[in-house]
């Protein structure tokens, strides 16, 4: 083999994978330890082929399953840590860099640009996406050591995927119950406060339901929803051109998006 065939072979394996800088998911680290680190490869076509074989863009259940797969198959994390310590506002961010390092392209989004009043494309980067900002009273309130947002007592951190997988499948299993209609109406906002658990028990769920719905007064009740609504723009995916922000619901193919 020439010298440079085996250089651009070397070059060509270090593509096939990227480390992934916390601090520029949706969640910017604050909720990581400082050892959890997270690397992506690039997706096998078989992957690729089970993603794409009966997809339906009307089942939200079932396309959240497929892109949670994708990413757990092709993301490799700090050692002692489970896939289900990822932070569920970062999957998605985390699957369309798997997305781009397959393609080997940016993924483009179109867009209605009022300024020119011409349709328009912006590239999903990290360059391009709108992270949230933390007014002076957040960054004061933010716990390093315990990597949450300590607020008028209350531990704030954003749910793990393995504590929404937990609830999803609490909520299945209460599916064929006849006073179902009943969990629609709960606040599941205990979720934002289980610290850095991966999982939790149908036993531990149902307790926290009763005291979050009916143990916790009013006032407390109030105070909670305010410190999630605080948030929430941190859970929301948009993106920025010239200043300009751009949501990006709905506006990437999600089923047509490794062509």
């Amino acid at each position: 083999m020439r010298i440079i065939d085996f250089i651009k072979s070397l070059l060509s394996k270090k593509k096939q994978s990227k480390r992934i800088n916390n601090k520029k998911l949706p969640s910017q680290g604050f909720f990581y330890e400082d050892r959890f680190e997270i690397e992506i490869s690039k997706a096998s076509p078989e992957s690729i082929m089970e993603y794409e074989e009966g997809y339906d863009p009307e089942d939200l259940g079932t396309i959240l399953y497929k892109i949670k797969k994708v990413v757990a198959e092709n993301t490799k994390i700090s050692r002692g840590y489970s896939f289900g310590y990822l932070k569920s506002i970062d999957v998605i961010f985390i699957f369309l860099e798997i997305v781009t390092l397959t393609k080997g392209r940016s993924i483009k989004m179109d867009y209605y640009n009022d300024e020119t009043g011409k349709n328009d494309q912006i590239a999903f980067s990290e360059n391009s996406f709108n992270y949230f900002k933390l007014d002076e009273e957040l960054i004061e309130m933010w716990d390093q050591k315990e990597r949450c947002f300590n607020i008028e007592g209350y531990k704030y951190t954003i749910p793990s995927i393995g504590i929404e997988n937990s609830l999803t499948n609490y909520l299945i299993s209460k599916s064929g119950q006849p006073d179902v209609e009943r969990y629609n109406s709960y606040s599941y906002n205990f979720t934002y406060f289980l610290g850095n658990k991966e999982f939790v028990t149908f036993d531990e769920i149902d307790n926290l339901i009763e005291i979050f719905n009916f143990d916790i007064d009013s006032d407390e009740s109030k105070k909670i929803d305010s410190i999630v609504e605080r948030f929430l723009p941190m859970q929301r995916y948009s993106l920025v051109k010239n200043g300009r922000s751009i949501e990006m619901n709905s506006k990437i193919n999600l089923q047509n998006i490794w062509k």
